[in-house]
């Protein structure tokens, strides 16, 4: 018998360029959501995260933040596409 969990997805604005730096500093700082980008050529990420993790992402992302500072929360979304 398998759990179901739901994810709550966070979406992010980041350059292109930072979204490998990006990621590996998400991964890095205890894995609180896994990184996917939207589409292929795009700037905006989800990030995934268990009902539990996600009020550690704002924080997270603050932290972030003063390393790259182009980053731009957008928001809490329902559903993803991930391309």
């Amino acid at each position: 018998m398998s759990k179901e969990i739901k994810a709550r997805v966070l979406l992010v604005k980041v350059p292109k360029e930072q979204i490998g730096l990006f990621t590996a500093l998400v991964d890095g700082s205890g894995r609180k959501a896994i990184v996917r980008t939207k589409e292929k050529s795009s700037q905006e990420v989800y990030l995934i995260a268990t009902p539990d993790t996600f009020k550690d992402l704002y924080p997270l992302l603050e932290n972030i933040r003063k390393h790259l500072r182009d980053i731009e929360v957008i928001g809490e979304t329902g559903s993803i596409e991930v391309g």
